[in-house]
């Protein structure tokens, strides 16, 4: 009976994190119900078998003071029933992240499950979406969007380039992982991979297609044993889209006519971004100007966007969210929220140039390969220049938090295997 109840309260969650591709093309229910009983298997897990190891590691600590800062916020800064719901809802996605760490270490068994659901997502979400693509229906009949951008198994959620730039990376980090000296299926998966990138560009999404570039070029330049056949896939991705452009007006209107018209390069002024985004931005940089160290409350752009002192330019300035993660966190948490994120964002470009001089000047790799693919998928959440979805955002917050915990175990692997060694040269 007691090993039931252990093989239970390790398999459920196991099976519940390999699945989480698929449920999060099913939706915001079952991705986030999932992310909720995994956190409730980790804390029951550890404090049954007492393996408090996993939440004194230093994620923990600073999500810990995160989410502290966001429900003093919330009941403090501008006290609201639905805000202090929104900031205590939030402590999931680090029990989450914790999870995947944890059940990780006792199966390892869930890296392959989590790659066949993969491959098994990314197959139907590509032949989905290029059939819908040729015949502007889907196979369940749902027709493409007016202006020509392809959905698939989204219907109206128009958030296929987004699922797949960002969970592209952690898929190809698994393949790495998996796979390394398997050439047959890396070269399936690498034709996947073409598929995808150039069904993201099909998709409409102009950041997720810019995020899937700058992703894929990180990983290029900083992997160790597969650059020449990411250099490959990458460039023949760039040919076959550049060829799409050629012989689909549409796309071409959406992706690059309608770019170069919203930023203004054919006109005197040129704008960084849409004239709706930048008035978004400028909505919530005076909503920060006003609450500098605190900010308005979490989520509450969308509540206080419509006042006059917050107008922003444009009749479309008023939105649920200011669509870019800083500025976001900025105006709603303030300063002291902000502080945050930026402090990740430095240290993340430390280790990477870190990485990157260790690889150029002393052949030495801080990071492997998987763990390069993982920082990509980071990188995507975590880059300022670029419009984004809705920080605070169930979905989007899964996703945000997905790559986190397969990032604490390979790291915390890698370093046992550095002492290990050390150990060993020390015994000789």
């Amino acid at each position: 009976m007691s090993l039931f109840k252990n093989n239970f309260l390790i398999i459920v969650p196991c099976l519940l994190i390999s699945f989480m591709p698929l449920f999060l093309i099913s939706g915001p229910f079952l991705s986030d119900l999932s992310v909720v009983l995994v956190g409730i298997f980790f804390l029951i897990n550890i404090i049954l078998k007492k393996d408090y190891d996993f939440i004194k590691s230093k994620f923990s600590i600073i999500f810990v003071i995160f989410f502290l800062y966001l429900l003093i916020n919330s009941t403090v800064n501008y006290y609201d029933y639905h805000t202090v719901r929104i900031s205590l809802g939030y402590l999931r996605f680090g029990l989450f992240s914790l999870g995947v760490f944890y059940f990780l270490e006792k199966k390892q068994e869930l890296l392959k499950w989590l790659f066949y659901t993969f491959i098994f997502c990314f197959i139907i979400l590509i032949f989905d979406g290029f059939y819908q693509y040729i015949f502007k229906y889907n196979i369940f009949n749902v027709q493409v969007d007016p202006s020509g951008r392809v959905s698939s198994l989204f219907g109206s959620e128009l958030v296929l380039g987004s699922y797949l730039a960002r969970l592209y990376p952690i898929f190809l980090g698994l393949t790495f992982y998996l796979f390394k000296t398997k050439k047959k299926i890396i070269l399936f998966v690498t034709f996947l991979f073409i598929l995808t990138e150039i069904l993201i560009f099909l998709s409409g999404e102009r950041s997720a297609f810019f995020l899937n570039t700058l992703a894929a070029i990180f990983v290029t330049l900083m992997v160790r044993d597969f650059k020449f056949i990411r250099f490959i896939s990458l460039t023949l991705s760039i040919i076959l889209i550049f060829l799409i452009t050629i012989y689909d007006d549409t796309a071409k209107k959406r992706m690059w006519d309608s770019t170069i018209n919203q930023i203004g390069i054919n006109s005197k002024k040129i704008n960084l971004f849409s004239i709706v985004h930048e008035s978004h931005y400028l909505s919530a940089y005076k909503m920060f100007l006003d609450k500098k160290f605190l900010g308005i409350g979490v989520r509450n752009f969308r509540n206080f966007c419509s006042q006059p002192e917050y107008f922003g330019g444009h009749e479309r300035s008023c939105s649920t969210h200011p669509h870019n993660t800083y500025i976001q966190i900025l105006a709603e948490t303030g300063l002291i929220g902000f502080a945050f994120i930026i402090l990740i964002l430095f240290y993340f470009i430390f280790k990477c140039v870190l990485h990157f001089k260790g690889a150029i000047f002393q052949k030495k790799y801080y990071f492997n390969d998987f763990e390069i693919c993982l920082l990509a998928a980071i990188l995507i959440t975590i880059w300022p220049f670029v419009p984004s979805g809705n920080f605070f955002n169930n979905w989007i917050s899964i996703i945000y938090y997905f790559p986190v915990g397969f990032l604490l175990w390979s790291l915390k692997k890698s370093d046992q295997k550095r002492r290990n060694l050390s150990l060993t040269i020390k015994q000789k």
